[in-house]
């Protein structure tokens, strides 16, 4: 019997053995009876290594755990639910058999599914003797299961994850389901929507759109597309529709898939927008911009593009830039350095340096240049923003030489110039500063020597109890860096200061002063003065009033108006300048007054004070003639704020004026008279000389008698011309030199017109201490020229020039006939003429010169005197 069984056992083995499932059978101590060659291929562990041993409990989990043979052996049912859990079931066709499902992450390469059995082996008397567990991989089914059911999972969870709208719809347009972002976005349950015709629901129509592209689909069985506007789901969609076809070929439907773009189509509009604002700033930008491909040598290629002002600057066009290359913009002097700039650019990614870029036509024009790198289309391109700095290069050399200037400005300045720091104590108070910087006229101002890094308490001792004002302005002004400024007496140096002080930087600040002690002094004398002037205000004879210019109204009166026209001084301040004056005076003062503000404001200083003759009216109605002297006053900007004037009444001075005016009009008839008189008997003269040259056969003599005749005729012609005049002081001697040369012409010319008599002279009044003897002068010379200048039938041109030049009167009597003789000196002759006219010219003291370089001409320069005394 047992040999039977043996044979049967051996039987068994040899068939488990031959099986192709992973087999293996323990016994009841554990131990690995069997191990068939499945098992051995397909865990790697041979049978010999194995059988006798419980290695088994490793070899699929390559950790010691029970296996489900290993809990059955033992009759552990308790232990096979906690180890498999639900996972294990019992064998529905195996009696005391179990049946389990796991995935082996340590079996094979990526893991493996298994389907293991258990089953238990009993002997003859029914008493468990081992277990019998089969292994069957299933990774394939399992994982195709999982596939499946993680498909259906994720289509599932992919329909409602996904953020577009998407429907399937039948061939009738009817809704068989939808997503959740479709039903959300139509704001209802997607229940709601399953059999309702997607356009009334979509669109909110009764008919499909003609845009619908499940129509066209319906015709065609085509995918479609299109965009458009979704009322219900507010915004632009992209709507595609891909047509269901079933086995048989039949179209089912579509799926309807709704793609929000709104955001693209307001980025698009966007992206339009800033692609013209970029052009336009590209383009109008004030900088050159410029794009170059980098070489493999690492310097920049070609231009790819160059803005408008680059263009411009340069003179090229854009198709000559994208020919071209920075070096062939760049001075062929600066070359040298791209490399070295490319290097930088390369190895910081920016690089900024100056340059001499060169145009077109070969002009130099300094830049500095702004150079990035990035990445465009896959490929190096440099950028490059090119300023001209031309202009800013001429600022930086001018800031050179101003900084210069304000060196030489800051060593000069009359001002004394302190830059501190302030020092505060442990509570913000103010106690000290340092001298950082002073210039040459803080020394001289404070008699301090090596300020310089000094504590002002420790070059003077003692001045905190003296200033303390200082401190505390200094202070404050460091810290909160409001400028200020004040007036103060120094008492350590005994001077008025005028200090303003600001601060460059938090707890710095500069004090800049100057010494006022002269203008205090002043200031307190012009105090001392205004009371002074009060007092001859308020006690003066005169009146004395200010008048804003505008409103014509008083801003200031002396109490002495009450004496000139019986109001008071309130009185007259309520007044206007037109209830002051007389109607004729106020008119006179209006056509008068804004010609001479007009003249001031023009720069003509002569009028800011003048002296008006007005008659002011009384309280009484009576009229009171004034003299009143007025000054324009001016603000600091130079406007004229008022006019200061002082009211004089001249009663008694009119009364005099006319009584001197009638004894004056009385005198003035007489010296005409006395002109007249003269006149007449210069008149008498000349004609007894004229009868009694009628009995003179010398012809010398009768010259003699010929030339006093005119003498005493050019004598009375001045005195007629003054009776005459309203002035009987000064005749227009322009107008008595053209009436005396030609009076003069008519007596000597023959009249045969061979001599010409031209006379260039100004319109001077003249006086008569300096006419007569210049009347003189004018006929001696006048009459030689044409007695001795054109002898035997001679023609030729007499000139009289009388002009005004600088501040010397310039008379000329000049002829074209025979030149002076040059053996004669005409200063120290014996001719009576010639000693005459030297006389008559040192009596006006002028000065005589002669020229004979073009026939005789003898020019008299001097300067009008008035009452013994020159000009």
């Amino acid at each position: 019997m047992e040999q039977k069984d043996i044979r049967v056992a051996d039987l068994t083995f040899a068939i488990i053995d031959a099986s192709p499932i992973p087999q293996f059978i323990i016994n009841h101590n554990h131990k690995v009876i069997f191990w068939n060659k499945a098992l051995e291929k397909y865990t790697g562990s041979m049978a010999s290594e194995i059988l006798g041993t419980n290695k088994h409990r490793t070899i699929l989990y390559h950790k010691e755990r029970p296996l489900m043979a290993d809990l059955l052996v033992d009759r552990d049912l308790e232990g096979i639910r906690e180890w498999y859990k639900d996972k294990c079931r019992k064998s529905p066709y195996v009696e005391n058999a179990f049946e389990a499902e796991d995935f082996f992450p340590d079996v094979g390469e990526n893991g493996t599914w298994l389907y293991f059995t258990a089953a238990e082996i009993r002997d003859g008397k029914g008493d468990i003797i081992g277990v019998l567990e089969t292994l069957e991989d299933i990774t394939e089914r399992k994982n195709a299961e999982l596939k499946l059911r993680h498909s259906e999972d994720e289509w599932e969870l992919t329909f409602n994850a996904l953020p577009d709208p998407i429907a399937i719809i039948d061939g009738n347009h009817n809704i068989k389901k939808v997503n959740k972002a479709m039903a959300q976005g139509l704001h209802t349950d997607s229940s709601n929507l399953v059999g309702v015709k997607c356009y009334s629901v979509v669109h909110g129509t009764s008919e499909p759109p003609s845009f619908c592209p499940h129509s066209l689909l319906i015709q065609d069985q085509q995918p479609h597309s299109s965009e458009f506007f979704i009322d219900k789901l507010h915004g632009d969609y992209s709507v595609s529709v891909s047509p269901i076809i079933d086995d048989d070929g039949q179209l089912r439907g579509s799926i309807h898939l709704a793609h929000d773009v709104t955001q693209r189509r307001q980025m698009e509009v966007a992206l339009t927008e800033n692609e013209e604002k970029f052009r336009e700033v590209f383009n109008n930008a004030n900088d050159m911009i410029s794009l170059n491909l980098m070489k493999e040598d690492g310097l920049p290629g070609n231009f790819l593009e160059v803005n408008q002002v680059g263009q411009k600057r340069l003179g090229y066009t854009r198709e000559e830039f994208l020919s071209m290359s920075p070096a062939d913009i760049v001075a062929p002097d600066f070359r040298d350095k791209m490399p070295e700039n490319a290097k930088a650019l390369r190895k910081n990614g920016h690089a900024n340096f100056e340059m001499i870029h060169v145009t077109k036509e070969g002009k130099r024009i300094q830049v500095e240049v702004s150079n990035h790198l990035f990445q465009l289309q896959g490929q190096e391109v440099a950028i490059a923003v090119s300023r001209d700095i031309t202009e800013r290069k001429k600022v930086e050399k001018a800031l050179v030489e101003s900084e210069k200037k304000y060196r030489t400005l800051f060593e000069n300045m009359l001002e004394g110039f302190a830059y501190c720091k302030m020092l505060f104590d442990d509570e913000g108070h103010p106690q000290d500063w340092i001298y950082i910087d002073v210039n040459s006229a803080f020394y001289k101002l404070t008699g301090l020597e090596n300020i310089e890094g000094k504590k002002i308490t420790e070059a003077i001792p003692g001045i905190i109890e003296a200033q303390p004002e200082l401190f505390e302005i200094y202070g404050r002004v460091a810290m909160t860096g409001v400028s200020e400024s004040i007036e103060t007496y120094f008492k350590p140096l005994q001077i008025w200061l005028n200090i303003s002080v600001f601060s460059p930087a938090r707890e710095y600040f500069v004090a800049v002063f100057e010494n006022i002690t002269q203008r205090k002094q002043a200031e307190i004398a012009l105090t001392e003065s205004e009371e002074k002037y009060r007092l001859i205000s308020e006690n003066s004879g005169d009146v004395i009033w200010v008048m804003d210019i505008n409103s014509q109204k008083f801003t200031y009166v002396s109490p002495s108006v009450y004496k000139l026209r019986g109001y008071t001084a309130e009185e007259v301040l309520n007044q206007s300048l037109e209830d002051v004056l007389t109607s004729e005076s106020y008119q006179y003062i209006m056509e008068k007054l804004p010609l001479k503000i007009q003249a001031f404001l023009s720069g003509d200083e002569s009028v800011k004070m003048q002296t008006f003759r007005v008659d002011q009216v009384c309280k009484d109605g009576s009229i009171v003639p004034t003299e009143a002297v007025t000054n324009i006053m001016t603000g600091n900007a130079g406007n004229i704020t008022g006019v200061l004037a002082v009211s004089r009444d001249i009663t008694k001075r009119v009364e005099m004026e006319e009584e001197i005016q009638q004894s004056l009009h009385e005198k003035e008839m007489l010296l005409k008279e006395i002109h007249h008189r003269v006149k007449n008997n210069l008149m008498i003269i000349s004609s007894l000389l004229n009868l009694q040259s009628r009995y003179i056969k010398d012809k010398e003599a009768l010259g003699i008698f010929k030339e006093s005749q005119s003498r005493a005729n050019s004598m009375a012609l001045i005195h007629e011309r003054l009776y005459r005049s309203t002035d009987l002081k000064r005749i227009n001697f322009g107008d008595y030199i053209r009436t005396l040369s030609k009076d003069l012409f008519h007596t000597y010319a023959d009249g045969s017109g061979r001599i010409n008599l031209d006379i260039d002279v100004e319109d001077v009044m003249m006086d008569i201490n300096t006419s007569i003897p210049l009347g003189l002068i004018l006929n001696e010379l006048v009459s030689n020229a044409l007695k001795h200048g054109f002898p035997d039938g001679m023609s030729g041109d007499i000139t009289v020039d009388f002009k005004l030049i600088g501040d010397q009167y310039q008379l000329k009597i000049g002829d074209t006939g025979i030149a002076f003789p040059e053996d004669i000196d005409y200063r120290n002759t014996e001719s009576l003429g010639l000693q005459l006219v030297n006389n008559l010219t040192r009596q006006i003291d002028g000065q005589i010169e002669l020229d004979t370089s073009n026939g005789t001409e003898f020019c008299i320069k001097f300067k009008e005197t008035k009452y013994g005394k020159s000009k």
